[in-house]
Protein backbone atom coordinates (compact mmCIF):
# COMPACT_ATOMS: atom_id res chain seq x y z
CA UNK A 1 0.00 0.00 0.00
CA UNK A 2 1.47 3.54 -0.96
CA UNK A 3 1.34 6.28 2.13
CA UNK A 4 1.36 9.82 1.24
CA UNK A 5 0.75 12.80 3.25
CA UNK A 6 -0.56 16.08 1.41
CA UNK A 7 -0.64 19.38 3.33
CA UNK A 8 -4.38 21.69 2.78
CA UNK A 9 -4.60 24.93 3.29
CA UNK A 10 -7.10 27.37 4.48
CA UNK A 11 -6.57 31.17 3.33
CA UNK A 12 -8.71 33.65 5.28
CA UNK A 13 -8.94 37.31 4.08
CA UNK A 14 -11.58 40.15 5.66
CA UNK A 15 -13.43 42.19 2.63
CA UNK A 16 -13.26 45.31 4.75
CA UNK A 17 -15.71 46.45 1.60
CA UNK A 18 -18.06 44.22 2.27
CA UNK A 19 -17.66 43.52 5.95
CA UNK A 20 -17.20 39.30 4.48
CA UNK A 21 -14.77 36.89 5.60
CA UNK A 22 -13.99 34.91 2.90
CA UNK A 23 -11.76 31.95 1.98
CA UNK A 24 -9.49 31.26 -0.87
CA UNK A 25 -10.35 28.64 -3.51
CA UNK A 26 -8.67 27.37 -6.43
CA UNK A 27 -9.81 24.91 -9.32
CA UNK A 28 -8.66 21.25 -9.01
CA UNK A 29 -6.64 21.01 -12.38
CA UNK A 30 -6.30 17.16 -11.78
CA UNK A 31 -7.82 13.88 -10.99
CA UNK A 32 -9.61 13.04 -8.69
CA UNK A 33 -12.32 15.51 -8.58
CA UNK A 34 -10.72 17.56 -11.28
CA UNK A 35 -12.61 20.63 -12.35
CA UNK A 36 -13.68 21.30 -8.47
CA UNK A 37 -13.69 24.27 -6.01
CA UNK A 38 -11.17 22.87 -3.09
CA UNK A 39 -8.63 24.30 -0.70
CA UNK A 40 -4.99 24.74 -1.80
CA UNK A 41 -2.49 21.87 -0.99
CA UNK A 42 0.02 19.66 -2.40
CA UNK A 43 2.38 16.64 -1.00
CA UNK A 44 4.89 16.76 1.89
CA UNK A 45 8.50 16.24 -0.09
CA UNK A 46 10.12 13.44 1.83
CA UNK A 47 12.28 15.60 3.72
CA UNK A 48 10.51 18.48 4.20
CA UNK A 49 8.72 19.92 7.22
CA UNK A 50 4.96 19.81 6.98
CA UNK A 51 5.00 23.86 7.57
CA UNK A 52 7.50 23.89 5.14
CA UNK A 53 5.00 22.88 2.42
CA UNK A 54 2.74 24.86 3.96
CA UNK A 55 4.73 28.44 3.11
CA UNK A 56 5.47 26.91 -0.74
CA UNK A 57 2.20 26.78 -0.86
CA UNK A 58 1.23 29.82 0.01
CA UNK A 59 3.56 32.05 -1.26
CA UNK A 60 2.75 29.84 -4.80
CA UNK A 61 -0.99 31.12 -4.43
CA UNK A 62 -0.97 33.93 -2.13
CA UNK A 63 2.01 35.63 -2.37
CA UNK A 64 1.78 37.36 0.91
CA UNK A 65 4.72 37.71 3.16
CA UNK A 66 5.42 37.22 6.79
CA UNK A 67 1.35 35.52 7.56
CA UNK A 68 -0.25 34.50 10.62
CA UNK A 69 0.04 30.51 9.65
CA UNK A 70 -0.84 27.66 12.21
CA UNK A 71 -1.12 24.22 12.06
CA UNK A 72 -5.15 23.33 12.09
CA UNK A 73 -5.10 19.25 12.60
CA UNK A 74 -5.01 16.14 10.68
CA UNK A 75 -6.79 14.21 8.95
CA UNK A 76 -7.23 10.69 7.57
CA UNK A 77 -8.65 9.77 4.36
CA UNK A 78 -8.26 7.42 1.62
CA UNK A 79 -8.37 7.86 -2.24
CA UNK A 80 -10.52 6.25 -4.50
CA UNK A 81 -7.73 3.57 -4.92
CA UNK A 82 -7.74 1.04 -2.14
CA UNK A 83 -4.37 0.37 -2.68
CA UNK A 84 -3.42 4.47 -1.24
CA UNK A 85 -3.85 5.84 1.86
CA UNK A 86 -3.50 9.51 2.27
CA UNK A 87 -2.98 11.47 5.48
CA UNK A 88 -3.29 15.43 5.30
CA UNK A 89 -2.10 17.98 7.84
CA UNK A 90 -4.13 20.98 7.62
CA UNK A 91 -3.01 24.58 8.38
CA UNK A 92 -4.61 28.02 8.35
CA UNK A 93 -3.85 31.17 6.99
CA UNK A 94 -4.77 35.32 8.05
CA UNK A 95 -3.97 37.60 5.39
CA UNK A 96 -4.86 40.90 4.34
CA UNK A 97 -6.76 40.79 1.30
CA UNK A 98 -4.82 43.73 0.05
CA UNK A 99 -1.45 41.96 0.36
CA UNK A 100 -2.73 38.83 -2.09
CA UNK A 101 -0.44 38.62 -4.89
CA UNK A 102 -0.63 34.74 -6.68
CA UNK A 103 2.82 33.76 -8.17
CA UNK A 104 2.84 35.09 -12.06
CA UNK A 105 3.18 31.54 -13.54
CA UNK A 106 0.27 30.32 -11.39
CA UNK A 107 -2.12 28.02 -12.93
CA UNK A 108 -4.61 27.63 -10.93
CA UNK A 109 -7.95 29.70 -11.21
CA UNK A 110 -8.95 30.87 -7.61
CA UNK A 111 -12.16 32.53 -5.92
CA UNK A 112 -12.47 34.49 -2.92
CA UNK A 113 -15.75 32.44 -1.29
CA UNK A 114 -18.06 33.93 1.55
CA UNK A 115 -17.42 31.54 4.29
CA UNK A 116 -21.75 31.25 4.01
CA UNK A 117 -21.61 30.52 0.53
CA UNK A 118 -19.14 27.22 0.05
CA UNK A 119 -19.55 25.64 -2.77
CA UNK A 120 -19.81 21.48 -2.70
CA UNK A 121 -16.21 21.05 -1.64
CA UNK A 122 -14.47 17.43 -2.28
CA UNK A 123 -13.34 15.10 0.17
CA UNK A 124 -12.72 15.79 3.27
CA UNK A 125 -12.44 19.72 2.78
CA UNK A 126 -15.41 20.91 4.04
CA UNK A 127 -14.67 19.76 7.43
CA UNK A 128 -11.61 21.33 7.30
CA UNK A 129 -13.49 24.77 6.97
CA UNK A 130 -15.99 24.09 9.71
CA UNK A 131 -12.53 23.02 11.94
CA UNK A 132 -10.79 26.29 10.92
CA UNK A 133 -13.87 28.34 11.24
CA UNK A 134 -14.30 27.19 15.22
CA UNK A 135 -10.59 28.07 15.43
CA UNK A 136 -10.48 31.30 14.82
CA UNK A 137 -13.97 31.51 16.75
CA UNK A 138 -12.29 29.68 19.90
CA UNK A 139 -8.83 31.92 19.54
CA UNK A 140 -9.86 35.18 18.33
CA UNK A 141 -10.73 36.39 22.47
CA UNK A 142 -7.69 35.47 23.81
CA UNK A 143 -5.23 35.88 21.26
CA UNK A 144 -5.33 38.87 18.80
CA UNK A 145 -5.09 36.92 15.45
CA UNK A 146 -7.65 39.35 14.02
CA UNK A 147 -5.49 42.18 13.65
CA UNK A 148 -3.56 39.69 10.92
CA UNK A 149 -7.12 40.56 8.77
CA UNK A 150 -7.21 43.88 9.35
CA UNK A 151 -5.71 46.85 7.89
CA UNK A 152 -2.08 48.28 9.99
CA UNK A 153 -4.58 51.45 10.90
CA UNK A 154 -8.08 50.57 11.12
CA UNK A 155 -11.18 52.40 12.41
CA UNK A 156 -13.13 50.64 15.80
CA UNK A 157 -16.20 49.91 13.17
CA UNK A 158 -14.19 47.90 10.90
CA UNK A 159 -12.62 46.22 13.97
CA UNK A 160 -16.35 45.62 15.49
CA UNK A 161 -17.97 44.99 12.08
CA UNK A 162 -15.44 42.00 11.58
CA UNK A 163 -16.39 40.45 15.18
CA UNK A 164 -19.83 40.40 14.16
CA UNK A 165 -19.18 38.43 10.88
CA UNK A 166 -17.04 35.98 12.70
CA UNK A 167 -19.60 35.27 15.58
CA UNK A 168 -22.35 35.78 13.23
CA UNK A 169 -24.22 38.25 15.72
CA UNK A 170 -24.95 41.75 16.10
CA UNK A 171 -22.92 43.58 18.93
CA UNK A 172 -23.58 46.60 21.04
CA UNK A 173 -21.89 49.43 19.48
CA UNK A 174 -21.53 51.60 22.53
CA UNK A 175 -20.55 48.63 24.86
CA UNK A 176 -18.16 47.41 22.08
CA UNK A 177 -16.10 50.77 21.74
CA UNK A 178 -16.16 50.98 25.82
CA UNK A 179 -14.26 47.90 25.89
CA UNK A 180 -11.89 48.15 23.31
CA UNK A 181 -11.30 51.78 24.42
CA UNK A 182 -10.10 50.05 28.11
CA UNK A 183 -7.35 47.85 25.90
CA UNK A 184 -4.08 50.01 25.92
CA UNK A 185 -2.45 48.02 23.56
CA UNK A 186 -5.49 49.51 20.84
CA UNK A 187 -4.35 52.80 20.11
CA UNK A 188 -5.60 55.84 18.84
CA UNK A 189 -3.50 57.64 16.03
CA UNK A 190 -5.34 60.73 16.25
CA UNK A 191 -6.26 60.58 12.62
CA UNK A 192 -9.09 60.53 10.83
CA UNK A 193 -9.69 58.37 7.64
CA UNK A 194 -9.72 59.26 4.44
CA UNK A 195 -11.53 59.17 0.77
CA UNK A 196 -15.08 58.36 2.52
CA UNK A 197 -18.51 59.53 1.53
CA UNK A 198 -19.87 59.26 5.14
CA UNK A 199 -18.12 60.43 8.37
CA UNK A 200 -14.84 59.84 9.05
CA UNK A 201 -14.20 57.60 11.95
CA UNK A 202 -10.65 57.71 14.03
CA UNK A 203 -7.91 55.13 12.72
CA UNK A 204 -6.55 52.77 15.44
CA UNK A 205 -3.37 50.22 15.50
CA UNK A 206 -2.42 47.55 17.24
CA UNK A 207 0.75 47.70 19.56
CA UNK A 208 1.83 43.96 20.06
CA UNK A 209 4.27 45.08 23.19
CA UNK A 210 1.30 46.91 24.58
CA UNK A 211 -0.23 43.29 24.19
CA UNK A 212 2.14 41.63 25.81
CA UNK A 213 2.76 43.47 28.86
CA UNK A 214 -1.03 43.62 29.42
CA UNK A 215 -0.95 39.66 29.77
CA UNK A 216 -2.77 38.91 26.65
CA UNK A 217 -6.01 40.67 28.18
CA UNK A 218 -8.30 40.55 24.85
CA UNK A 219 -11.74 39.75 24.75
CA UNK A 220 -14.13 42.26 23.39
CA UNK A 221 -17.20 40.31 23.19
Amino acid sequence: MVFKITVDCLVFAYDNVTNKLKLLLIKRNNEPAKGAWALPGGFVKKTEEFIDTALEILNQETGAKNIFLEQLKGYSLTDPSPDNRIVSIAFYALIKLEDFRPATDNSHTYQWVHINDMPPLPFDHGQKVQDAIQKIKDSINVRPIVFNLLPSRFTLNQLQKIYEEIFTTKLDNRNFRRKVKGLHYIQSLNELEDNVSRRPGMLYSFNEQEYIIAAGKLSVV
